[in-house]
Formats: structure tokens, C-alpha cells, sequence
């Protein structure tokens, strides 16, 4: 399942360390873009369409500033008018926990998400 993460770095806690981790843990799952980590584009927005438009699922790392960040209400706004999963996890200002909230999370819905979907669920869940 093709993954595409939405996030603000609006906060501070929000890196490219915690998107690292974030990575992994997606990598279990499907692949995975995240921005911050992958976009080597010239034109980065159009990319970033791109990515969004095949992916099969949206991870939404929910900290504080989502609401104030532009680029993840349209993201959103794109996702659920293309009828694109979401997953929200809550990010708070402790990485562990944040990458533990992905863990619970990914281990509760992919599953129901992959049978939706038609395709085979991860034998591993992490």
C-alpha cells in the first residue's frame, strides 16, 4: 500500500528525525513518501500532487499546527476528495511516544484498511 504522510514541521519536534523514524516504521507497511525525506524534485509541489494522487492511504503526523498549515489542509482536502484513506496519529512534543502512537495505530487499521482496499494485508505488523 502506497503511503503518503502529511505533516507540519511548524513544530519544533516535528524533524526529519522523527520523519526518519516514521519511515521505518511506514517501511513494514508499503512504501512511503514523506516530503522532508524524498522530494529531490525540481518542481516540488507538482511532486508532491503526484505522490498524493497515488497513494493509497494518508498518514496525517497530527501535532499542534495542522490546522494552521496550508499545505496539510489541502493534502487533507485533496485525500478525501479523492477518497484516499486517512489515518490520523497524535504527535506530541515526545518523539518515542509519537512513533509508538504510529506503531498502535498502523497495527489496529491497516488491516481493515488492506481488506477494504482489495489487497492483501502485511503478514507483519509491527
Amino acid at each position: 500500500m502506497r503511503i503518503f504522510v502529511s505533516y507540519t514541521t511548524r513544530d519544533h519536534y516535528i524533524d526529519r528525525e522523527l520523519l526518519k523514524s516514521a519511515s521505518e516504521v511506514l517501511s513494514d507497511f508499503g512504501p512511503s513518501y514523506i516530503d522532508l525525506l524524498h522530494n529531490d524534485s525540481v518542481d516540488k509541489q507538482l511532486h508532491v500532487e503526484l505522490m498524493l494522487s497515488q497513494a493509497q492511504l494518508l498518514v496525517l503526523i497530527s501535532s499542534n499546527s495542522i490546522n494552521e498549515s496550508e499545505w496539510v489542509q489541502w493534502e487533507l482536502r485533496e485525500a478525501k476528495r479523492s477518497g484516499i484513506p486517512i489515518i490520523s496519529v497524535h504527535a506530541p512534543s515526545d518523539k518515542k511516544e509519537t512513533v509508538s502512537n504510529l506503531k498502535c495505530k498502523l497495527a489496529s487499521e491497516f488491516r481493515k484498511l488492506a481488506m477494504r482496499s482489495g489487497k492483501d494485508a502485511l503478514t507483519r505488523v509491527a
